[in-house]
């Protein structure tokens, strides 16, 4: 069973349609926090900012995980990340990666509930 939450709405056991259509529409924004979970513990994380995503993996609540990363792009920031309960972020280029990969994304993790091969992942329970 799945849960998804975006902003301050929860959903319970969303359908694959509901939460591919809360990321298009996030992505689409350029803006938008949402969090996919699964009741076995693995959890997707993403922070859109403008054309760049922060995608986080984690294995359960608490686990520092692994995100996303775009080995080429620059250590400084492109765009600011404003999360649901309004607090801004920026992460350097290199710490997000483009949003056109975001759905792919996504669709890897409802299918296998590990990250999609074709971007680059750390590890950030190793640093």
């Amino acid at each position: 069973m799945w849960m998804m939450h975006t902003g301050q709405t929860t959903l319970q056991n969303p359908s694959e349609e509901q939460v591919l259509s809360a990321v298009r529409e996030a992505v689409s924004a350029g803006q938008g926090e949402i969090w996919i979970e699964h009741q076995r513990g693995p959890i997707l994380g993403l922070v859109l900012g403008g054309t760049r995503a922060m995608v986080l993996r984690l294995a359960e609540p608490g686990d520092a995980g692994f995100h996303a990363i775009d080995p080429q792009g620059s250590p400084e920031p492109s765009g600011k990340y404003v999360l649901a309960h309004g607090q801004v972020d920026q992460y350097g280029d290199r710490d997000g990666v483009d949003t056109r990969h975001v759905v792919p994304i996504v669709v890897h993790f409802l299918a296998t509930t590990d990250g999609w091969p074709g971007v680059a992942w750390q590890d950030d329970n190793a640093a």
